[in-house]
């Protein structure tokens, strides 16, 4: 059970902080882009859209299915705060920034694929490390226990042995003296010899 409960609190902190190390790269990497107008990840995890008047610029790579995300963006260009959200589509996950950049509203996707992955991938080993652990700890205890043991079966062994041993050897003496006794008692009676 320590051995468990230590496994899970090792596991815990270690997928947070993998969570935490990778959110703060996205929202660097959504924020550089907003900044700068350029994408800095790799071609076809990350998308920028300017929205300048009326006119939307979706760029030269072909968007995923619901973006740009037309609403936030003309929120923001209404003079509303920039809009930080999370989209579960396309069986993936999307993290978008849309923010105003001068008289342009910049909005920045990031699709998350390869993070969620990464994130499977670290519980996946984790489970199957904990399993080698606990299998490991399990046969250890095994191991260790029946050593621990085999003095006490010995020592209990020998116990049973010497019980036997005696019993026997203490049998033939006891024997001959009951047979003796036996016959003193029968002589006794057939003779009324007062000696006797």
């Amino acid at each position: 059970l320590p051995i468990c409960a230590l496994l899970g609190v090792v596991g815990v902190v270690a997928y947070a902080s993998l969570v935490r190390s990778q959110d703060k790269q996205i929202s660097q990497e959504l924020s550089w882009g907003v900044e700068h107008g350029v994408v800095a990840g790799p071609v076809g995890c990350n998308w920028l859209f300017r929205l300048t008047g009326d006119r939307l610029d979706t760029g030269p790579i072909t968007p995923p299915a619901g973006f740009p995300m037309r609403p936030a963006m003309e929120r923001v260009a209404a003079g509303g705060p920039p809009v930080v959200s999370r989209v579960e589509a396309n069986g993936t996950t999307y993290h978008v920034l849309t923010q105003a950049r001068g008289d342009t509203v910049v909005q920045a996707v990031f699709d998350a694929r390869y993070q969620v992955a990464d994130r499977q991938h670290l519980l996946m080993a984790f489970a199957v490390a904990a399993l080698i652990g606990l299998l490991a700890a399990g046969l250890t205890g095994v191991v260790v226990g029946h050593r621990a043991v085999a003095p006490l079966a010995d020592a209990l062994d020998r116990q049973r042995r010497f019980v036997a041993d005696a019993s026997h050897e203490l049998r033939t003496p006891i024997a001959q003296v009951h047979t003796r006794a036996q016959l003193m008692a029968r002589r006794a009676r057939a003779s009324a010899a007062p000696d006797q």
